[in-house]
């Protein structure tokens, strides 16, 4: 999107205004500025209406901010622990690990999925594939890798991304050796799927994260 296009302008301001009222007391106007700018930055090349750029680069903005104050409400005291999983576009793989670890652990666990170079959208046969486990990925979207998220996790896993992660340097990280099959058809996808679960339900037991139960 073109940030200095007039409407586009005003609508970084209306923002802006919004999250920093709805932050008023935790986060200072300036760094809410800050961050819907570089949020609005980290979407231009979703430079096109069908792609609804601006309302993901508002989203984000916001879980930026969330995860700010996650950070600053947990960092001293015991937390379920914080789980980011990166992998290339944020469309495939992050996204199913992140679902399933979502459907598995404790209600109040942070569960995050991010990408280096982030799609339009989310594959529409990824969450065609978690639909057939009952498992929702309503309102997830394809993101990047920002500070805030990598400074809010405790567990940062990478599925195969192409390239060096320069917003995970200085970060430890696990690697998960899992390709994307999608040009398989479905069957392909659920071979990916049920790999990422495997790696999922194993890491989530290594952190003593148990099933929820009804």
């Amino acid at each position: 999107m073109t940030l200095h296009a007039p409407q586009a302008l005003e609508i970084i301001e209306e923002v802006t205004q919004r999250l920093s009222d709805q932050h008023a007391r935790a986060i200072d106007e300036s760094v809410v500025r800050a961050l819907v700018l570089d949020s609005f930055r980290r979407y231009r090349h979703l430079d096109h209406p069908a792609n609804h750029g601006r309302a993901l680069a508002a989203q984000l903005a916001a879980d930026r901010l969330e995860a700010l104050r996650f950070r600053a409400r947990h960092g001293s005291r015991p937390a379920p622990p914080s789980f980011l999983f990166v992998c290339s576009g944020n469309a495939g793989r992050s996204q199913i690990a992140g679902a399933l670890m979502r459907s598995i652990a404790p209600l109040s666990t942070r569960v995050v999925s991010a990408g280096e170079h982030p799609a339009a959208r989310v594959l529409p046969a990824v969450t065609d594939t978690l639909d057939e486990l009952g498992i929702p990925s309503f309102g997830e979207y394809p993101k990047p890798v920002t500070p805030e998220f990598v400074a809010a996790a405790d567990h940062i896993v990478v599925l195969n991304c192409d390239d060096a992660l320069e917003a995970l340097e200085g970060r430890e990280f696990r690697t998960w050796s899992i390709m994307l099959e999608s040009t398989s058809g479905r069957p392909g996808l659920r071979r990916t799927r049920d790999q990422i679960a495997e790696h999922v339900r194993a890491l989530a037991r290594e952190h003593g994260l148990e099933p929820r139960r009804a």
